[in-house]
């Protein structure tokens, strides 16, 4: 439950993965068995990070460490360090990064590359965030490589678009890299029909569209997204979204009435 969970998400299915998550979390805690409760606590972290909700992702991953530690579990130890840093630092904690990196030489050393592209797509957030945008991007590169061998996609479409965003962020500046990059993630998202991933590739290309004042295209482009999940109030991204769009384009036809 807690693995499907992690599918219902990116598909859009919000309700169902939240409600999933939880359900599977209180079986796993009655059951007892260590190695149960430690997955589910780490599943339900991987949606939290992927929702990119440190808040939430900040106890699972301390229950993640903590069990890892008393009962000897190096997996889990490894996965709860790069988790409970990534949550960490979002919180203020602007050191964990190296624990994070640390994390992750845990998991290499066991030969664990299962969820690679995720974590690698989380650390050059941070990466960019600290200001070292070639750190991020190498970063990314390294999981792109990665990708050709393992053929772990699930997160290609996220790891596009934040590609994206940091070219954005990248002195020169190349718009026609960082626009490719958001259309490659939104092309992605649209054939595995993660409409999550969707709508934050086109929320990102559709303010870099209104910023080169093609604010039309921005429209166009994003208002597709939101079919079926303007409702959603409990997403950020759809509120932004809808923000966006509530916003007249200077090319909309104006009321007569209305003085310029």
């Amino acid at each position: 439950m807690t693995h499907f969970a992690l599918v219902l998400w990116p598909l859009g299915e919000l309700d169902q993965a939240v409600s999933t998550i939880e359900n599977g979390l209180s079986l796993a805690e009655q059951t007892g068995h260590v190695p149960t409760v430690t997955f589910a606590h780490f599943y339900t972290c991987l949606l939290a990070a992927l929702r990119r909700n440190p808040d939430q992702a900040t106890t699972h991953a301390g229950t993640l460490l903590a069990l890892g530690r008393e009962h000897g579990l190096p997996l889990w130890l490894a996965h709860g360090t790069f988790l409970h840093a990534w949550a960490r630092w979002w919180a203020g904690d602007r050191q964990e990064i190296g624990a994070m990196r640390d994390g992750l030489t845990m998991l290499a050393e066991m030969n664990v590359r299962h969820f690679g592209p995720l974590y690698g797509t989380l650390l050059a957030e941070i990466e960019a965030g600290t200001g070292d945008i070639e750190a991020g991007l190498t970063t990314l590169a390294a999981q792109f490589a990665t990708i050709t061998q393992t053929g772990e996609r699930c997160f290609l479409a996220e790891m596009h678009r934040v590609h994206g965003q940091l070219l954005l962020r990248r002195a020169p500046l190349d718009l026609p890299a960082a626009s490719a990059a958001f259309m490659c993630a939104i092309e992605i998202a649209r054939s595995q029909q993660t409409r999550i991933f969707e709508l934050r590739a086109a929320l990102s290309l559709a303010k870099l569209y209104q910023a080169t004042g093609r604010r039309k295209a921005a429209r166009e482009l994003l208002a597709p997204t939101l079919i079926g999940l303007g409702e959603r109030a409990e997403l950020p991204e759809v509120e932004e979204a809808k923000g966006f769009l509530e916003v007249p384009s200077d090319d909309a036809p104006k009321d007569q009435n209305t003085p310029v």
